[in-house]
């Protein structure tokens, strides 16, 4: 009788996945043209982009494609956390099928964050994996939601509950498209670029500090080339730490939590009327705050961080931040990162540990520190409330200029 060996039993499944982030000056120049045609050439290729994005450069991105003879496949979808859906996933999935992309075929992701997530939830599930490329159109894309590995949608209450590890084949940054977002939207990347600044990159952190006060958020605006180093700098840090544990296997320990404990189920409890780009400063501050009543970190360090993030325009409070709310947000944590909180708290700039535990935190702490953050925003006026105009929802035909490309 034949007895296999334990050997012959087991199988080691892995794959290796390297993509690149190269940036642009725009969809006319050679060598984007260049770039779709050594990605997309001889592919059947679906475009997935936003009533804005279309509006704005649907016909320089078509005019991009013939450029090497390619006229793909078009998909304009309403992408908002509202929308970010399973019937968003498959809406994606049927115009795929209905373009009759095969196996060899790409998904094409030109939008911002939410646009990202959908289509690459959409590509991991056809044909059981398509490749897909990302062109980010906002801040927070290019330096965060459009450079990773993963995609999903909301569930329920749960910010992406649904979700999936598939990174692009590659990733178009286009600096010169964010000339088009209103300065709140530049505001949301700037708290991506604070974060990964705070855990990453001390100069990235000098840069911004030192051109607070509107100059980061000009030099975007204007599409001034001094923003391409801090956006390069941002991508490059986040790059790195995903690089250490790409799949989350090794560990739930990621650097590139930072603001992102407290920030989901904040979002959530204003059904999204709340940013997600301003309830990461929100969460970044309360952990740094956090960090210094816990005596790791140093008070002047602590409220260097607060007063970057107040002196760009963003939040460091929400009248949905309460006691209950941080209580719920780190068993959510917990059930997310294998038993512990995790929260990474700064003790430094570049340095960071993480709170594992509620009772790390002494009783009355968690009070203290929501009430420091209170009173602060109250005295600078950065107060957003559940109607602050941070949070609206608003129509991209209604006012393009507050919410730029969605």
């Amino acid at each position: 009788m034949w007895i296999p060996t334990q050997e012959q039993l087991s199988l080691r499944s892995s794959r290796d996945h390297i993509f690149n982030v190269a940036l642009f000056e725009g969809f006319h120049s050679s060598d984007f043209c260049e770039w779709i045609e050594a990605h997309a050439r001889n592919r059947t290729v679906l475009v997935v982009t936003t009533p804005t994005v279309e509006r704005l450069y649907g016909d320089e991105i078509r005019a991009a494609f013939a450029c090497v003879g390619l006229k793909p496949s078009w998909l304009v979808l309403n992408c908002t956390e509202r929308t970010k859906t399973m019937k968003s996933v498959l809406t994606v999935c049927r115009a795929a099928s209905d373009a009759e992309i095969d196996r060899r075929g790409a998904l094409v992701a030109i939008g911002g964050g939410v646009c990202s997530d959908i289509v690459t939830l959409a590509a991991s599930m056809l044909r059981r994996s398509l490749s897909h490329l990302r062109i980010p159109t906002t801040l927070i894309g290019q330096v965060d939601a459009g450079i990773g590995l993963k995609g999903g949608v909301n569930f329920g209450d749960a910010k992406n509950y649904l979700g999936c590890f598939h990174p692009p084949d590659a990733v178009a940054v286009i600096p010169p498209l964010l000339k088009t977002l209103g300065v709140d939207t530049v505001r949301q990347g700037l708290a991506e670029m604070i974060k990964v600044a705070c855990t990453s990159d001390t100069e990235l952190f000098r840069i911004i500090e030192e051109a607070r006060g509107g100059v980061l958020q000009s030099w975007i605006l204007d599409g001034d080339s001094l923003a391409h180093e801090p956006i390069q700098r941002a991508i490059a840090a986040m790059l790195e730490e995903l690089s250490k544990n790409p799949f989350e296997v090794t560990s739930h320990e990621r650097a590139v939590d930072l603001g992102h404990t407290i920030a989901h189920p904040l979002e959530a409890s204003t059904h999204y009327e709340l940013h997600h780009g301003f309830a990461v400063a929100i969460d970044l501050a309360f952990s740094s705050v956090l960090g210094w009543y816990l005596g790791w970190l140093r008070e002047e360090t602590a409220l260097r961080v607060v007063d970057l993030l107040v002196s760009v325009g963003l939040p460091i409070w929400h009248e949905h931040l309460n006691e209950d709310l941080v209580t719920r947000s780190f068993r959510a944590a917990a059930k997310h990162r294998s038993g512990d909180i995790n929260m990474v708290v700064p003790i430094d700039i570049g340095r960071y540990r993480f709170l594992k535990r509620e009772d790390q935190c002494p009783p009355g702490m968690i009070l203290e520190v929501l009430t420091y953050l209170r009173a602060r925003s109250w005295q600078e006026g950065m107060s957003h409330s559940g109607s602050a105009q941070y949070g609206r929802e608003l129509s991209a035909e209604g006012n393009l200029a507050r919410i730029g490309l969605q």
